[in-house]
């Protein structure tokens, strides 16, 4: 299953043998030749302590609210695990690294990495053209495979990537069209209203004008009644 790294930030680390937390996730560490994440870096220990580590094959599971390991024991110093410290020493690029084609073209920075839950390998990367430079504006999805260099200040993907990249749309963009698609539902639901309110009226109106020219024609006919002379009995007055 695919998560995305920046979920991992922040997590509670928890020992299952202790049933204790044993500290917060504030990093990750990513091997840059198998693209997965080899470690995760906890809390420092103590104000002059230094950041202590677990790496990615000591986690027993991560869920939705924590990360569980075997035992407290499980995280170490950096200098315990010297492949680990070697590589937090390279401070190799991650989140906000910039990333470009072999061609040169910068295409933006890294805004975020899906990673295998179950192995920690990289799947893909989510990138944000930022830049002015960049050929791309908003974001796209690259696959892991494309990277051909994950270097100390720049990662490096091959002139082809074009061709799996994949774009991705904002949640706020998809908010956006959502109010708007919303919009334009209330404004027809509004407009057939308001025809129909004012065919209503309309019909109303004629109605009433029906019925005050009927009245007028029946008080015009029952004046005329009233105005004919009575017939002439034939008697005369002398």
């Amino acid at each position: 299953m695919l998560e995305k790294s920046k979920t991992l930030l922040s997590m509670r680390i928890i020992s299952l043998e202790e049933g204790q937390q044993i500290g917060r996730v504030r990093g990750i560490v990513v091997d840059p030749e198998t693209f997965s994440i080899a470690a995760l870096v906890t809390d420092k220990q103590g104000w002059f302590g230094d950041y202590k580590v677990v790496p990615f094959s000591k986690v027993m599971s991560i869920g939705d609210h924590a990360i569980t390991i075997d035992k407290k024991s499980s995280i170490e110093k950096p200098s315990n695990l010297p492949e680990i410290a070697r590589l937090m020493k390279g401070k190799q690029p991650l989140l906000g690294a910039k990333v470009f084609s072999e061609s040169g073209t910068l295409l933006g920075i890294v805004d975020e990495l899906l990673y295998n839950k179950e192995t920690g390998v990289i799947d893909s990367l989510e990138i944000s053209g930022r830049f002015l430079e960049s050929v791309f504006r908003g974001r796209i999805s690259i696959p892991a495979s494309a990277v051909k260099i994950f270097g100390r200040d720049a990662i490096i993907v091959d002139n082809n990537y074009k061709r799996n990249m994949r774009s991705i749309e904002s949640p706020a963009k998809t908010k956006l069209d959502t109010v708007k698609s919303s919009g334009k539902k209330l404004f027809g639901s509004t407009k057939k209203a308001t025809k129909k309110l004012s065919k209503s009226l309309t019909e109303s109106i004629d109605e009433f004008t029906e019925n005050k020219e009927q009245k007028k024609e029946n008080e015009k006919s029952e004046v005329k009644t009233d105005e004919e002379p009575k017939p002439d009995n034939g008697k005369s007055i002398e």
